[in-house]
């Protein structure tokens, strides 16, 4: 048996096998179809890094400057 010289003769002949996996059979899978299936969450948990944790503590320092600013310009 002659081997394929590229990539499409080697799928062309995985095709043609009786004995092929799920992918070219078109069949789904029994491990697949006997599992209940997952819901997705609508929203997307973020990842705590530093950038996020540096940029919520500058939004809490202005926050906070802020607010003491207001108060201490309205005692003046």
């Amino acid at each position: 048996m002659s081997s394929p010289k590229n990539l499409t003769e080697h799928i062309a002949q995985l095709r043609s096998k009786k004995q092929g996996t799920e992918l070219f059979n078109g069949r789904p899978s029994t491990n697949q179809s006997l599992q209940a299936p997952r819901h997705r969450t609508s929203e997307r948990r973020f990842a705590t890094d530093l950038f996020m944790l540096f940029a919520y503590s500058l939004l809490g320092i202005a926050l906070v400057t802020q607010l003491f600013l207001i108060v201490w310009l309205d005692l003046i």
